[in-house]
């Protein structure tokens, strides 16, 4: 069996001894994908026949490289029927969070370079305090700064909706907040995920938006942005867009969300021993803190003692400069303490890998200096073997295999 590695793939041979069974859905076809692409954009256009006025400013905010869904294939339609029936005045906002920014180049490849050359493109910047207007705050006490292009006549989010660990679902309002929002705006929204006690809060997770203090905030966040549509889609597990739809942001979200859950929940009747994962290549596992979100769903099928095998490349490294310090507090209880006196990005991230590893074996396959695969609590290794010879000298019967931990979540089956 192939997993992904970066932009390659790793073969690998599986001790025959272990039950292996594999949790990855069935992929649906994508053939009419541009079909379904168009469909969205018609439903779109005609909700703007009666909002959007001839020679409107319109920015449209689109996902980063770490959130794809298809852009090249879902732009060209969409902007040439802003253009076409609207005499639209367009430009284009990358929603990076307070995700590093991009050099022009990946930009132009995100979006396409046809469009790139025919869209005014930005890239939205969470440490320009000059790039931010002052919109209110939530009634979580969350100050809400925006990119000011959001002050545009209309507003257009286009992204993808997936799981996420501790804001629920991605895409819908994270369009706006955390996608266009100032770094502390962003950093007061992710405290929500740290419970009283120093633990993640419990309905902080993924696949819950009821009462999940993290994405109630963020909504709220997204109200302030009015005359504001979106085009969300689901991708198949191989990349193609088989949903899409068009409406007001959450709405639409939600609407989507069981697709989502058809598509990426995969049911277990019971935890296995080892659990051995890929991040899905690039971009899944561009850096350790995007990797995590593929350890927390391996997680979820692993018993507690057991082990988890991840492969994921981490080529820019980290990915944030405010994980590792809280790493190096030690225990969890301990990263907990520390975040409830200054909760700074990425901590809860930290957190959360560090549960995981004092529950679980993790070895993590990268190609990130050992000591930072140490401090996260984690088991470096460099090759596969390495990995694989622990695991035989276990007790173990039972594994899975996770070509795309970062997009499955196993659900264990209700008895």
């Amino acid at each position: 069996m192939e997993l992904r590695y970066g932009d390659s793939a790793i073969d690998l041979k599986l001790p025959p001894h272990i039950d292996w069974h594999v949790l990855e859905k069935k992929v649906i076809s994508s053939s009419a994908e541009m079909d379904v692409i168009q469909q969205g954009i018609d439903a779109l256009l005609q909700q703007l026949a009666d909002r959007l006025k001839k020679k409107s400013r319109i920015t449209l905010i689109c996902p980063d490289h770490t959130r794809k869904c298809n852009l090249p294939l879902i732009l060209p339609a969409l902007v040439d029927g802003l253009e076409k029936n609207f005499l639209a005045d367009i430009e284009i906002l990358i929603a990076n969070g307070c995700h590093a920014l991009q050099p022009e180049t990946a930009v132009a490849e995100l979006v396409s370079p046809a469009i790139y050359h025919r869209i005014p493109t930005f890239q939205h910047d969470a440490l320009d305090d000059e790039q931010m207007l002052h919109f209110g705050q939530t009634s979580y006490g969350t100050d809400v700064r925006l990119n000011a292009k959001v002050k545009a006549d209309f507003i257009i989010t286009v992204g993808g909706i997936l799981y996420h660990y501790f804001a629920g679902f991605g895409g819908g309002p994270k369009m706006i907040l955390p996608g266009v929002a100032a770094y502390e705006t962003i950093r007061q929204n992710h405290r929500r995920a740290i419970a009283a006690d120093g633990h993640l809060h419990p309905r902080a997770r993924h696949g819950n938006i009821l009462a999940n203090p993290v994405y109630n905030d963020l909504a709220e966040g997204a109200d302030f942005v009015p005359n504001t549509l979106s085009l969300q889609v689901v991708l198949s597990p191989a990349g193609g867009v088989v949903f899409c739809a068009a409406g007001p942001i959450i709405a639409t979200q939600k609407k989507l969300i069981p697709r989502v859950q058809e598509l990426y929940s995969v049911e277990i009747a019971g935890r296995a021993d080892v659990v051995i994962a890929s991040a899905g290549g690039f971009p899944g596992d561009v850096n350790l803190i995007q990797a995590h979100k593929s350890i927390h769903h391996a997680f979820q099928a692993v018993r507690r003692g057991g082990v988890i095998i991840l492969f994921a490349e981490c080529r820019e490294g980290i990915g944030s400069t405010t994980f590792l310090p809280y790493c190096e507090c030690g225990s969890a209880t301990a990263i907990g303490k520390a975040l409830l006196e200054e909760f700074r990005m990425h901590g809860q991230t930290a957190l959360a890998l560090k549960e995981k590893a004092e529950s679980v074996t993790i070895y993590f396959i990268s190609a990130l200096d050992d000591d930072i695969v140490i401090k996260a609590g984690m088991r470096p290794c460099r090759s596969t073997d390495d990995a694989l010879a622990d695991i035989k000298s276990r007790e173990i019967n039972k594994g899975y295999i996770m070509p795309r931990a970062n997009m499955t979540v196993p659900v264990l089956k209700r008895s």
